[in-house]
């Protein structure tokens, strides 16, 4: 009974003080991931646990502090009196003292009083709600348990095997056994020490067979990272804090964290993150609810991710960002006035909390969304890239040096190092190839489609309805076709002279395309033999001492090249709104040259500053005193200069196909009015 008395009113104290303490965390939190929306997720995710770990923590501390100062016979400051925001972890401080009351003595007294007297209640309400949380985490964890039973899955041997090799390149030392099932939307992962892969029987029988082996790439990262286990421990927070919205957000983004770092060791498994997102694309018809225990290939926001592998966009500055502000800066105003020495002070401590509580309350409703950064907005469209013409099919041009870097309308000269993605506010044009089939995002007004006899190379400039059109157009019609819209209305040109002609407009568009491809492949095997040679030059120098001064000046020459790249990038979404823009808007035309000439202005100095700067490092090599290291830094200087020459003529292609682009776009529209004045566009049909 003794044990009683004191075990439930510290663990009543310590859930009531964990409600305030949930909200500065989930905004601080919320603060951190907008600050890291550019990060890679594997940091947000480290982020979003320790804020969850802290959740747990700080109850836990709290009742074990208010335990040992029960036993010691020394007020542990857990009531109200002690508005202690950091309980007695800060070495020196007494928890029990107070500076400065925030209320009245009578006042906060009296508001201590009914508190202490409700809080068997709040201990009883607790238990309840981890009871039921505890219940649903055992009924998902027999519904795992069930559907992993030996009798209720079949085997499938080939697949093992695919599964098996899948998992040597992935560095697995473990066995993962798979099992094909009926009654699943998705794969999914279960299991820590015999982990095992259900995949729907559908699947099996209905998705080509790379798009399946890159769900199960997928699953095999979760299993590589024990994810099965940290999701226990995960809902096992989950029960204890059930109560606070923080908890539950933060689970969220954790969840949503954790299938972006298991789509990039995918990607890193597979090399083509188009394959994995049009895996995710097949499986979205299967999509809906399952148990969040077992790992889902569908989890964490599909469309989203499927946005992030294809043109991962940087997620802009929200309004919402004001509330975790708001809080934090109300927060900040309560301790500032608990810490104030003066007790003359106490009108304006009074009016200080006033303030703050009225403004955390004014944004209390919102909490729950807080922790979770919002979702990135998609960039506006501009004129559609080169369609693939049959006899020659367009591929995108990704960045040379990163194979997971995301996919552009130009490519930009790849470093020997991966680039930094371009903000979203840069991202003008887009352009997506899964597999020969090109997906331009434009106007809905000049939505259209190029299909050829090769179905699978296609181009679409549109949205999901125009893609579904297109796809019932393909069953009815044979033959090579143009589908556009145009006021609202659908229409169809079948004729093979117009069709001819739009391929053709294209044309000059998609041989530049292939010479940027290649000179992208030029421009990746130059920087591994920059790389290589790099290796070479630091082993030398390490042996002779001077290995430190070299790593700084290539810091620098790092530094200076991702701003390099970054200008570069900009200076050519600029040309490519410039080529989608009317010959009419003068305007809008002279402020992107303005725009293009700034941009030409702070990359010439940044291109001689890399210049000298591996001038710099070959001549530094080159005082190592040694014959190799010598050899070595003359060998670097040799390998730098065609790397510029090569960055030049990328740049030079850039600027022709932005070029080529618009006197294409401009032919392909003055063909559709053309078709639409001799009757040649026909009127889609409603069954098409």
């Amino acid at each position: 009974m003794d044990v009683l008395q004191t075990l439930v009113p510290a663990v009543g104290w310590a859930l009531l003080h964990f409600i305030w303490q949930g909200l500065l965390i989930g905004w601080a939190v919320a603060l951190a991931m907008h600050v890291l929306r550019r990060a890679r997720p594997h940091t947000r995710y480290a982020v979003a646990c320790a804020g969850l770990l802290l959740c747990a923590a700080l109850p836990v501390a709290s009742v074990i502090t208010q335990l040992h100062a029960a036993d010691s016979g020394v007020s542990s400051g857990a009531s109200l009196g002690a508005v202690s925001l950091i309980p007695s972890f800060i070495s020196g401080a007494d928890a029990g003292i107070v500076s400065a009351p925030l209320l009245d003595q009578p006042v906060l007294a009296g508001w201590e009083a009914v508190l202490r007297g409700q809080l068997p209640w709040v201990v009883g309400l607790w238990l309840a709600g981890a009871a039921l949380m505890s219940l649903r985490l055992a009924i998902g964890l027999q519904w795992v348990a069930e559907r992993t039973r030996s009798d209720r899955y079949t085997v499938n041997h080939y697949w093992q095997r695919r599964l098996s090799t899948l998992a040597r390149r992935a560095g697995l030392d473990l066995h993962v056994r798979l099992g094909v099932a009926e009654g699943l939307d998705s794969p999914i992962t279960a299991g820590c020490w015999r982990p095992i892969v259900l995949v729907p029987a559908s699947l099996i029988t209905g998705m080509p067979p790379e798009l399946l082996e890159a769900l199960l790439a997928h699953e095999l990262a979760h299993i590589k990272r024990r994810d099965y286990l940290v999701n226990l421990i995960q809902s096992a927070v989950e029960i204890v804090l059930f109560y606070h919205p923080s908890v539950w957000a933060l689970s969220r983004r954790i969840r949503l964290e954790r299938e972006q770092i298991a789509d990039d060791l995918a990607v890193s498994l597979l090399g083509q993150p188009q394959m994995l997102a049009k895996a995710l694309s097949e499986l979205d018809q299967f999509q809906f609810d399952t148990v969040q225990l077992a790992h889902a290939a569908h989890g964490g926001n599909l469309m989203s991710r499927i946005k992030r592998l294809l043109r991962p966009d940087v997620e802009p500055v929200s309004w919402k960002m004001v509330v975790p502000l708001l809080g934090l800066c109300a927060a900040s105003a309560v301790f500032y006035v608990q810490a104030a020495p003066k007790p003359a002070a106490a009108p304006q401590a009074a009016g200080a909390v006033a303030l703050a509580a009225s403004a955390m309350a004014a944004v209390a409703d919102a909490a729950t969304d807080l922790p979770e950064a919002p979702e990135a907005v998609a960039a506006a469209p501009a004129a559609p890239a080169a369609p693939a013409a049959p006899a020659a099919p367009m591929t995108a041009v990704a960045a040379a040096a990163a194979p997971a870097a995301p996919m552009t309308a130009v490519a930009a000269p790849a470093a020997p190092a991966a680039p930094a993605a371009p903000m979203a506010g840069d991202a003008i044009h887009s352009r997506i190839n899964i597999d020969g089939v090109t997906i331009l995002k434009g106007k809905r007004d000049s939505a259209y489609a190029l299909v050829p006899l090769d179905r699978s190379r296609m181009t679409i400039m549109g949205n999901t309805d125009d893609m579904l059109k297109v796809a019932d157009l393909r069953k009815t019609i044979k033959g090579e076709f143009i589908w556009f819209a145009e006021r609202d209305k659908s229409y169809v040109i079948e004729d093979p002279v117009l069709v001819a002609q739009a391929f053709a407009a294209w044309a000059p568009v998609q041989k530049i395309d292939a010479q940027m491809k290649a000179q992208g492949d030029k421009m990746e095997a130059q920087g591994k033999l920059m790389e290589a040679a790099a290796e070479k030059m630091r082993v030398n120098l390490e042996a002779n001492g001077a290995l430190r001064d070299v790593e700084q000046r290539g810091r620098e020459i790092g530094r200076v090249a991702v701003r390099h790249e970054t200008i570069a990038r900009r200076l050519e979404q600029v040309a490519l709104e410039s080529a989608a823009l009317p010959a009419s808007d003068t305007d809008k035309r002279a402020v992107l040259d303005a725009r293009r000439t700034q941009l030409q202005a702070q990359l010439a100095p940044l291109t001689r500053e890399m210049d000298a700067q591996q001038l710099g490092i070959a001549a530094q090599s080159a005082k190592a005193g040694q014959d190799m290291g010598q050899a070595l830094g003359r060998r670097m200087a040799e390998l730098s200069k065609p790397m510029g020459e090569m960055g030049r003529t990328m740049g030079d292609l850039g600027r022709q196909r932005a070029q080529a682009q618009r006197q294409a776009e401009q032919a392909t529209q003055a063909l559709f009015q053309q078709a639409l004045g001799n009757g040649k566009a026909v009127a889609a049909t409603p069954s098409a």
